[in-house]
């Protein structure tokens, strides 16, 4: 009972974040948030419910149980929408209103478990009854996650508020500013540093050293800091702890696989809605997002011969829960009714083309080839025939395509290469930050809009 009544108090400060409610909420029942504190932070089992539920905040289905993926995809060109929501087709036409509730709620989630993490970050070193190895393990995992929820953060919407303190209470606070990528990316770095040193080596469906290493490498790309990419990718290479699995469709096939250095973790109790929103309604879906159709180009990004297409995209002999998935169906997740699709957020895969693309913008040739024709020969393909650095890079950014297809890379990695406009014929590149909530902007005169909304 004391666990539950913990759990619950935990609940009540998510809610607390600034993000997603109004001072008129506030108002309307007292905050209890001192009281919540108490009852949470007092022994290890208030700390494991309060790290369990900012791991939480991954399986809403506002975040990696659905939406911050799909809509990365669904962006770019990599899927096309042929449901009935005004708000994805919103996203498909990138013509997105700040009232977009698909987008109002994936900022909610986000700061709800920046908040949660504050709170496990500013409360755990206290509770002097934990061995100080576990505080600092626990406080690891808080920092690792916050790191991973404004790196997300700043990927949608560039500058965002950076806020490193619980919130306590309803009050003029909560009225933050935004900080500029550069500093909220310099805070994303001091976070992953400091939690690699105490995470453990394993840690199933937690955080890990690796996984804090592979998201540093992942950062570096993000900010073009090549050498740290490169540095940081063969730490993991040459750790041996991950192998790419001899068969493509095993990566989804099998959860927490030797390719896995950091998976969101799914159940019947706590559902995925992938597969719901790829299926057709014949194979209990609702038929939203395809990977085929108008606004998607993917089935033509494969080579001949990749093994990774009839992996990735069903061509009408593919079988789930004993039925076949009709042509032209995503097939990366497959278990519309249970949701226990797990969600692959850094495999060992991404390391390689990190490394791959960090080592070729050094000019270093030879050795991103290698990288990525690892990556080639699991889907069945010859080696690459780029020779100079601007095709080996156009290589890399196809691959990159293909592998990572439906995981949520596409829009982001086209963005950051400066690539978006040309390939997906951006004419307003305002355009490629998502708006600012409206709700946010109202009941926060100190939160500015993103130009051009």
């Amino acid at each position: 009972m004391l666990f539950r009544n913990k759990i619950t108090a935990l609940a009540l400060l998510g809610f607390l974040s600034f993000a997603g409610t109004s001072c008129q909420d506030f108002l309307e029942e007292e905050p209890q948030n001192a009281l919540v504190t108490d009852q949470v932070f007092t022994d290890l089992a208030g700390a494991n419910a309060a790290i369990i539920g900012t791991y939480g905040t991954f399986t809403s289905a506002n975040y990696y149980g659905l939406r911050y993926p799909v809509m990365a995809d669904l962006s770019a060109d990599n899927l096309a929408h042929i449901g009935t929501f005004p708000s994805f087709a919103e996203i498909k036409n990138r013509n997105i209103q700040p009232s977009n509730v698909e987008v109002s709620n994936m900022w909610a989630i986000l700061y709800q478990g920046v908040n949660r993490a504050n709170n496990v970050i500013e409360y755990v070193p206290a509770i002097s009854s934990i061995p100080e190895a576990t505080r600092n393990s626990l406080v690891a995992e808080a920092r690792f996650l916050r790191a991973y929820f404004y790196f997300d953060l700043v990927r949608y919407w560039g500058d965002v508020p950076l806020v490193l303190t619980a919130t306590k209470q309803a009050d003029a606070s909560l009225n933050v500013t935004r900080t500029p990528v550069a500093e909220v990316y310099d805070q994303i770095q001091k976070d992953l540093v400091a939690a690699e040193a105490g995470l453990p080596e394993t840690n199933l469906g937690r955080a890990t050293k690796s996984a804090a290493i592979a998201l540093q490498a992942r950062l570096a790309l993000y900010r073009g800091q090549w050498q740290a990419a490169s540095d940081l990718s063969d730490r993991i290479i040459a750790s041996k702890r991950f192998t790419l699995v001899p068969n493509y469709r095993d990566v989804f096939d099998t959860e927490n696989s030797t390719e896995a250095i950091f998976e969101v973790n799914f159940e019947n109790t706590n559902q995925s809605q992938f597969a719901f929103f790829f299926f057709p309604t014949t194979r209990g879906g609702r038929n939203e997002v395809s990977p085929t159709g108008g606004g998607s180009t993917l089935p033509t990004a494969y080579e001949a011969g990749d093994r990774r297409k009839d992996a990735s995209i069903s061509n009408g002999t593919f079988l789930a829960g004993g039925q076949t998935i009709p042509a032209g169906v995503g097939i990366k997740y497959t278990k519309p009714g249970t949701g226990e699709d797990n969600y692959r957020a850094i495999r060992y895969a991404e390391v390689l083309l990190t490394s791959a693309e960090a080592k070729a913008q050094l000019s270093k040739l030879p050795q991103a080839i290698i990288d990525l024709n690892l990556v080639r020969t699991r889907a069945g393909l010859a080696g690459t025939t780029a020779v100079t650095k601007e095709e080996l890079l156009l290589a890399i950014e196809r691959e990159r395509r293909v592998e990572l297809a439906m995981e949520g890379h596409r829009w982001f990695d086209l963005a950051r290469t400066g690539r978006a406009q040309a390939v997906l014929s951006v004419t307003d590149a305002r355009r490629l930050l998502f708006p600012i909530p409206f709700r946010e902007t109202v009941n926060n005169p100190n939160l500015k809009q993103n130009p051009g909304y």
